[in-house]
């Protein structure tokens, strides 16, 4: 039997892309990879448990059978590693930046060895589309985790300034307010010089920020071949939001007649460190502002999204400019300048009009300012008190005087005789 020419150069095609692997970079700007696994090759069932532990996404993908070796690779490459009991302060920041990179041929066009970052390299590569649906279960799954507490607002300053920098090449999201997942193929059109010069800058702003830095995942993946075999789940399984109750904390809310549902208590995951405290859950950007807030932020873009544009009662201002000094650097600070409303109430009649004015107050122009009408109210209980209790101290004082000697004289019995 004689083979056709088609099926020879199917089967050479075939071949040849076996043999190309994915390429990953890693950047931490404190918990570095391993220099000992640096050229290490793994499989796509690792790849998404180091991708799962680098996100913070660990409590959705489950590790089966690990071996000695799986285990090691995701300690080396995983970055932060969890405690077993205690919290991770809250001060530092959470951001990462995964970039996903598909159709590169030669990654070192990208990434140059001059940048001095830890990677490892994928076997048998999945194709473009099994890898899109890995990317987007991740997002469904840190859009259900709870926001990451951000008292200083170290990680959402990250965030802003990688979003700015890596959507001048294409578009880049932000999800739940710490990851930045930026995406291209060859239907971009994008230059390798462009990739190259954007991912140096990301790397000099969190080389600058030394241990406030962000994390970066670069994964560069060789152009997938419609003739290769194709496994059914080359990433393995693991869990989605859909399939498990979300680990959200409720959030505090005012009691509303309307709601007749009774509350529901979050379930606590197993691992601490992945359930921080919560400090501000927000739905829309037409929501109510809850939680506690920064006094300054660092930038105008980041005033108006964490404050909701100052919850439509003000504007976001430039309140200090920051100054260079040569022991530190003052950042700008932003902040919101409230400004009163003012409704017509009631019908005008002539040259009166009837005017009700609420004055707004707090880091976002959220709470109502009541000052003047609590000192009314309780000057006027003060001072109704200390003429209540001056009338009865004077009252008193009169009951206890002497009655004068004429009256005692008047009422004195008969002399003996």
């Amino acid at each position: 039997m004689k083979l056709s020419w088609s099926f020879i150069l199917s089967s050479l095609y075939c071949a040849t892309s076996a043999t190309k692997v994915g390429h990953v970079y890693l950047h931490d700007p404190v918990f570095g990879a391993s220099s000992e696994a640096a050229t290490s090759t793994v499989d796509p069932e690792t790849t998404r448990l180091i991708l799962a532990q680098r996100l913070g996404l660990s409590r959705f993908h489950a590790i089966r059978h690990p071996s000695e070796e799986v285990v090691q690779q995701i300690n080396s490459y995983g970055g932060r590693q969890q405690k077993l009991f205690g919290v991770e302060d809250p001060a530092k920041t959470k951001a990462h930046v995964l970039i996903w990179l598909e159709d590169v041929e030669d990654p070192s066009e990208i990434i140059p060895n001059t940048l001095g970052l830890s990677s490892f390299t994928i076997s048998n590569p999945p194709p473009a589309s099994d890898n899109d649906r890995l990317i987007q279960d991740m997002i469904l799954q840190a859009e259900a985790l709870p926001r990451y507490a951000d008292p200083k607002g170290y990680t959402y300053g990250n965030v802003i300034d990688a979003e700015a920098t890596l959507s001048k090449l294409t578009e880049t999201n932000v999800y739940n307010d710490y990851l930045v997942i930026f995406r291209a193929d060859k239907t971009d059109n994008l230059s390798l010089t462009e990739l190259s010069t954007g991912i140096s800058r990301l790397l000099m702003k969190t080389a600058s920020l030394k241990e406030q830095g962000f994390s970066m995942t670069v994964v560069c993946m060789p152009p997938s071949s419609s003739h290769a075999k194709r496994a059914a789940q080359p990433y393995g399984t693991y869990d989605l939001p859909s399939k498990i109750e979300a680990r959200r904390e409720v959030a505090e809310a005012p009691l509303s007649l309307a709601s007749s549902k009774p509350s529901t208590s979050p379930n606590l995951p197993a691992d601490l460190e992945d359930f921080p405290v919560i400090t501000q859950a927000q739905a829309n950007d037409s929501a109510p502002v809850l939680g506690i807030l920064p006094g300054c932020f660092s930038s105008l873009a980041g005033c108006q999204k964490q404050t909701h544009n100052c919850s439509s009662h003000g504007e976001c201002k430039l309140l200090h400019k920051g100054q260079k000094g040569s022991d530190s650097v003052v950042q700008d600070c932003y902040g919101c300048a409230c400004t009163p409303t003012v409704v017509h109430v009631g019908q005008d009649h002539g040259m009166e009009t009837k005017k009700k004015t609420t004055y707004w107050g707090g880091p976002a122009c959220q709470k109502k300012d009541i000052s003047v009408p609590f000192w009314l109210f309780v000057g006027s209980g003060v001072m109704l008190a200390f003429l209540i209790s001056g009338g009865i101290g004077m009252l008193y004082s009169m009951g206890n005087e002497e009655l004068p000697s004429v009256i005692g004289a008047g009422v004195s019995g008969p002399t003996r005789k």
